[in-house]
């Protein structure tokens, strides 16, 4: 599957360089800190993509809502936050023509298999300051969901009956993060995370199916911000897929973003790039692209609304991809 981003409108706006310090986005538990009252935020998407695949080009859709997080503090110190988002997105089309011999003849035929579906991550997390200018925080994660899958044979001789299955595949697996947010001076401020995950279990019809190792993924960040009207982040993230699958490779990921006026409701500007981690031959395939959006509080600074563009272009052997997302955010404090 595709690897969801564990990214808020605002912090995928800027390429996701600002996720390991932004409270409502999932990666990073420590981030929860800032929340300093009650509130929830959700993000919602809509992709375009356009999949070429040796020259043939096949237009796809979809509307998601990848990130959910809701929290509040607990006393002085603890604030605990709960949620979800997307770790695997697991809807594709893969078309396969070959022969067969059926009865001593030879017959053309044409499979195609369809997913769609996706693996969630269930998070519980708690974020506490050790003091000032140092914080900890851990999350306890809960993978779930399923997919409907079908496969469909087409005979290129009339003479044989086509013939289709559907089933349906569940999915479940654990994990557990920390992260620390450490406070350098009043402008500078970094960040560090570790997570591992235990195998992704498939089951269909109640029986086990599958089982796949889920990487470890670890990554740090580091936020300038030298007044109240700018501010400048970069990110790096690993995790190391070769366990989970034969076609699995290790991926490095970057994120470099901006964001112009006041914390949380200005213009934003963001990129990335790095490797996927599933794809043919030896050399993983690739993405990099650029994000751009913006925030309006109201009420008082009780809410606030993001909306948000990405541009994506995924290149691996025999296949590219490109990605239009239209992302909208909105956050509540009540």
């Amino acid at each position: 599957g595709t690897p969801g981003k564990q990214e808020s409108v605002r912090a995928r706006s800027t390429g996701g360089a600002f996720a390991p310090f932004d409270a409502f986005s999932p990666l990073m538990d420590a981030s929860l800190v800032d929340v300093r009252r009650l509130g929830g935020s959700v993000t919602g998407a809509i992709t375009r993509r356009t999949v070429d695949i040796g020259g043939t080009q096949t237009p796809l859709r979809g509307t998601r809502f990848p990130a959910l997080v809701i929290g509040g503090p607990i006393g002085r110190r603890l604030v605990i936050a709960g949620g979800f988002s997307t770790y695997l997105d697991r809807t594709f089309g893969i078309s396969t023509s070959d022969t067969i011999v059926v009865r001593n003849d030879t017959v053309p035929i044409t499979d195609a298999v369809t997913s769609d579906g996706a693996v969630a991550d269930l998070r519980l997390a708690a974020a506490g300051r050790v003091n000032r200018w140092f914080a900890i925080g851990g999350g306890l994660h809960l993978l779930t969901g399923s997919t409907r899958v079908e496969a469909t044979r087409t005979f290129g001789d009339t003479a044989y009956r086509n013939t289709t299955a559907r089933d349906q595949v569940s999915y479940e697996g654990a994990g557990a993060s920390v992260s620390a947010l450490m406070d350098l001076s009043g402008s500078l401020r970094v960040a560090g995370w570790f997570r591992a995950d235990t195998k992704l279990r498939a089951q269909i019809r109640g029986k086990r199916a599958a089982g796949n190792d889920l990487p470890n993924s670890y990554g740090a960040g580091i936020l300038w911000r030298p007044g109240s009207q700018f501010a400048l982040a970069a990110t790096a993230a690993w995790r190391d897929w070769t366990a989970s699958a034969p076609n699995g490779h290790n991926t490095f990921n970057w994120s470099l973003g901006t964001e112009l006026g006041t914390p949380g409701s200005g213009f934003r500007l963001g990129a990335r790039g790095g490797q996927m981690p599933f794809g043919a031959g030896t050399e993983a395939p690739t993405e990099v692209g650029l994000s751009a959006g913006l925030g309006k509080q109201f009420s008082g600074g009780r809410g606030r609304i993001d909306f948000g563009v990405e541009r994506l272009e995924r290149k691996g052997l025999g296949l590219s991809e490109q990605v239009w997302t239209f992302l909208l955010g909105l956050t509540v404090r009540p």
